[in-house]
């Protein structure tokens, strides 16, 4: 009997594991996502909206988050990777934009856009911690979400995209049936 139990536990936290690296996991079904205005450090106001047409990662952090601080170096080279025509990164800082994010964001030679939620007043998006990321579609959807620290890699975020793609080519050939 307590061979079966480890094993069961054993099977159970691997799949936890696994579950736990994934990259980002798939919303469904797909949300839009809920347009916003926030500023820059140097005061230029972004809207989500402006990204229309583009894969759009979201990234909600904070200068004093050092899961945030840790997956920085992997996100500005996902940014660096990709091209800027269909990808983009928006990093959103909780809270006001002070001299501590500043120094993280040169620190890490952060090129991708920063803004910030200065009263934390986003509502609608649901982040329940940070970091918190999503991927918003060309269309404007939620397709993809991930709590967490993540290794951010353009090969990965490439599948994620095709995965979301064949899925979007699928449903089509489905509806024409």
């Amino acid at each position: 009997m307590n061979k079966i139990i480890c094993f069961l536990l054993l099977i159970s936290s691997s799949v936890i594991a696994t579950a736990q690296e994934a990259l980002m996991i798939p919303v469904t079904p797909s949300q839009q996502a809920i347009d916003f205005t926030l500023p820059t450090p140097n005061g230029k106001m972004i809207n989500l909206s402006d990204y229309q047409g583009k894969y759009v990662l979201i990234n909600f952090w904070a200068n004093w988050c050092s899961p945030c601080i840790k997956e920085f170096p992997d996100m500005q080279k996902l940014y660096e990777q990709s091209d800027k025509d269909t990808f983009e990164i928006i990093g959103i800082h909780a809270g006001p934009y002070n001299e501590q994010a500043a120094e993280l964001v040169s620190h890490f030679n952060i090129s991708f856009t920063i803004v910030s939620d200065d009263d934390t007043s986003l509502k609608g998006w649901d982040v329940p911690a940070l970091p918190m990321s999503y991927l918003i579609s060309p269309q404007g959807d939620i397709i993809f979400k991930s709590l967490g620290p993540r290794e951010w890699n353009a090969s990965n975020m490439q599948a994620l995209i095709s995965t979301y793609e064949a899925s979007l080519s699928n449903r089509d050939l489905i509806s024409r049936k």
